[in-house]
């Protein structure tokens, strides 16, 4: 998300064993076998990922959300400017989505406006990046280094004890 910076709705999926460059040869020859294998078993649905365009002062709320799954289940929720929330939806699993954002952001109907959306889940779930788009990152290098541990530990990138270690100075360089 760091690299590419999208905005709006944005399906997150990745290739799992660099397996697409050899389906398109694969596609030449036999195309509908290329496609089931692409659909099966090549691509890792990592989930959707909801990041609104545009900046506004930290720790105020960037977004409010509403979640309904397929079985009725209903997630509210709130996202402060400058955070990333991962909310879990299981891969194969269908959302409805309302997001409010606020008036200084735009998630693809224009700043402040809401937008209805159906999202996919994944292996992650729904992943609210509202870092700002421009994606904002703290110049100074403590505060950088808190925020990306708390990115982090947000997306679940690294067991628990990891982040324990760090707090306790136990690797290096993380003072």
């Amino acid at each position: 998300m760091d690299g590419f910076q999208p905005e709006g709705l944005t399906k997150l999926a990745q290739d799992s064993v660099f397996m697409m460059p050899h389906l398109g040869v694969l596609s030449t020859v036999h195309p509908q076998a290329a496609l089931e294998i692409f659909e099966k078993d090549c691509l890792v649905r990592l989930g959707t990922c909801i990041a609104p365009k545009g900046v506004m002062r930290k720790s105020e709320n960037a977004l409010g959300f509403r979640i309904e799954d397929q079985k009725g289940g209903v997630v509210d929720g709130n996202v402060p400017f400058g955070t990333i929330r991962v909310v879990p939806l299981d891969v194969q699993s269908t959302g409805k989505l309302l997001l409010t954002p606020s008036k200084e952001l735009d998630v693809g109907k224009g700043a402040g406006h809401q937008l209805e959306a159906s999202v996919e889940g994944g292996v992650v779930g729904l992943i609210f990046d509202c870092r700002g788009r421009p994606l904002q990152i703290p110049e100074d290098p403590a505060v950088r280094r808190g925020k990306l541990l708390e990115w982090f530990q947000a997306m679940n990138v690294y067991p628990e004890t990891v982040y324990e270690r760090i707090r306790d100075g136990e690797v290096k360089g993380a003072n």
